[in-house]
């Protein structure tokens, strides 16, 4: 018995070692799968997955694309397509839309699957298929999966890029009745024109990435209407998600001057009737700036004075026309509403109408008061 007593203290020490060595040889087997497109196909849909470059295998991006009735379908039929390698949805981190796709649908989609999560950006390709993006996009050694890495850094230094998320989407859309998505345009890599070609090489197909066009305004699960990018200024104030801006201003000489708005705020509150209906918004926004460039030697106070009057203008012609175009639009993807619910949560309750419905007989009082300092300033 005592011969026999290391083998058995030995054994599950053996059997370990076997299942790490299959837990392994799965991990290895394993493609995370980094970014998920969608596209319009009847009668369902096309759904293209990428997976992530540069892993510890060394293996290239790759995309794989099937089709489905729906997204669950989708994803089963690309798991059955997959046969060397398990794919893992787990982690998706960003979705690209093709142009052309029912949003609404595929939202109630996306809430009811258990592989997608909630907090992902939704990216919508204003002009052509995320298929084609994705496998155009990049090298090897580059997938779709960086270039919208660093889209979302760029509007992260400018704004809250939760509010993008299919979560805030699905949410606006329930109180507001529309919401806002980020929209995006396919063009030529800039590796294009900096590479060397061969005359004796075989012609290959152009790289391409996606840059920041826009935003769509959806409304009632349709697009409605698109906004520039440099939109996204008011954007972020009234919705109160502003971080920094830069903006390029005309001085009192006519010489350019760039200030940037690093400091943003709005209050927003309700006019009320005495019948108790809504009348109307006084919206109230102040901003903070700083001079980063100047051809001005000295910066003198009626030079200061000069361009904080000029930073609120421009602002201020910022904010009108998004307010302009919610109430034609009778959109709030401005989020106003909300923000009437919130500073008189009783009154809201019993307006009788809808409050994207009362948009465009609300009158709006809108102020802006800026505040200039020099860059070298302490404060």
């Amino acid at each position: 018995m005592r011969r026999w007593l290391p083998l058995f203290l030995l054994l599950p020490l053996l059997l370990s070692g076997c299942g790490l060595r299959k837990v392994y040889t799965h991990m290895e087997r394993l493609r995370v799968i980094q970014t998920m497109g969608i596209d319009a196909r009847e009668p369902g849909l096309r759904l293209t997955l990428a997976a992530a470059a540069g892993d510890r295998s060394g293996r290239d991006a790759v995309c794989l694309s099937a089709d489905g009735t729906e997204l669950s379908s989708a994803l089963e039929r690309a798991g059955s397509l997959s046969t060397e390698e398990s794919l893992f949805c787990g982690h998706i981190r960003q979705l690209l839309i093709g142009e052309g796709l029912a949003i609404d649908p595929l939202l109630r989609q996306i809430a009811r699957s258990s592989d997608l999560r909630l907090d992902m950006p939704l990216y919508l390709l204003q002009d052509g298929s995320a298929e084609e993006l994705m496998n155009s996009s990049g090298s090897g050694t580059r997938s779709i999966g960086e270039i919208l890495d660093a889209l979302q850094a760029e509007l992260d230094r400018h704004c809250d890029s939760q509010l993008f998320t299919a979560r805030q989407i699905l949410r606006d859309e329930q109180r507001q009745g529309s919401a806002l998505l980020c929209a995006l345009s396919a063009s030529d890599a800039a590796e294009n024109e900096n590479s060397a070609v061969d005359e004796r090489a075989v012609e290959t197909e152009k790289a391409r990435t996606a840059v920041l066009s826009g935003f769509a305004v959806l409304r009632d699960g349709e697009i409605c209407a698109w906004l520039d990018r440099e939109e996204l200024l008011g954007i972020s104030l009234l919705r109160g998600c502003f971080r920094s801006r830069e903006i390029r201003l005309e001085d009192m000489n006519g010489h350019g001057a760039i200030l940037e708005i690093s400091e943003g705020r709005s209050r927003l509150k309700p006019v009320w009737n005495e019948d108790g209906g809504l009348s109307g918004l006084d919206i109230r926004v102040t901003v903070g700036a700083s001079l980063l460039e100047s051809e001005q030697k000295e910066i003198s106070d009626p030079y200061v004075n000069d361009l904080t009057a000029k930073l609120e203008a421009a602002v201020s012609e910022e904010l009108r026309g998004l307010l302009t175009r919610s109430k034609s639009l009778r959109a709030d993807f401005l989020g106003l509403g909300p923000q009437v619910e919130e500073a008189s949560p009783l009154a809201f309750q019993q307006l009788e109408t809808a409050f994207p419905a009362l948009l465009p007989k609300l009158e709006i009082s809108l102020s802006v008061q800026g505040a200039l300092r020099h860059s070298n300033d302490l404060e």
